[in-house]
């Protein structure tokens, strides 16, 4: 399922603010650690949101939760969501308003236990295409991708999919980016037009609502 065209960014160019329903993902270059990549995500996060609303990065009504960052309140009339995704030296954040995202990146190579884990988490007809792909490790990262995209973007735990697989593959709108060095970027989402998941749209109004641990200390 298709959905409307992804705004894509590389920092520093500033995304604008995007149109209800609109996904806006930015790449980010980021230090070769996982630690140093996810300081320099939030300073770039906080530094489109400040655009976005005239306020200080340290005046904005975002908080960190056991899943990243999340924007309390609204953006312009209508709620955001907030999802990010780490790759080797790179990072990408993905925003939309009045909607939820899901983004995963990975960088496309052989995977030894790729079978194995498509068995258990992707089912027969990923495995099926896997091991018939003239090029296995594409279609791993297809639907592997595709699988945490949809997850993070209706707010599921991957230990959840086999409870959760007809939930995680309708409704959301899916679209991937390939580049030239073979990294693939997932992003998954869903509008609340889609009536299906209007309870994901009941997001939390405060700190204690998004079981924030701080305001600021992660940013």
């Amino acid at each position: 399922m298709s959905g409307p065209p992804i705004f894509i960014s590389c920092w520093p160019e500033m995304p604008v603010l995007p149109l209800p329903g609109q996904p806006v993902l930015v790449r980010v270059v980021t230090g070769q650690s996982r630690q140093a990549a996810r300081q320099e995500l939030r300073t770039v996060l906080r530094r489109i949101l400040a655009a976005w609303t005239d306020l200080l990065p340290g005046q904005l009504p975002l908080c960190e939760t056991a899943h990243g960052p999340v924007w309390l309140g609204q953006l312009g009339g209508h709620d955001l969501d907030i999802n990010l995704s780490y790759a080797e030296r790179e990072g990408w954040i993905g925003l939309i308003r009045a909607g939820r995202i899901g983004v995963d990146a990975m960088q496309i190579q052989q995977i030894p236990e790729a079978e194995e884990v498509a068995r258990h988490f992707l089912g027969g007809v990923s495995l099926a295409n896997i091991q018939q792909s003239s090029d296995p490790a594409m279609a791993f990262a297809v639907a592997w991708t595709e699988l945490e995209a949809r997850l993070k973007c209706l707010k599921q735990e991957l230990n959840e999919w086999q409870v959760t697989r007809e939930f995680a593959t309708d409704g959301c709108a899916v679209q991937t980016i390939i580049s030239p060095d073979r990294l693939m970027v997932t992003v998954a989402s869903v509008t609340k037009t889609t009536e299906k998941y209007a309870s994901l749209f009941a997001g939390p109004t405060s700190m204690a609502d998004a079981g924030a641990t701080s305001r600021s200390a992660a940013f």
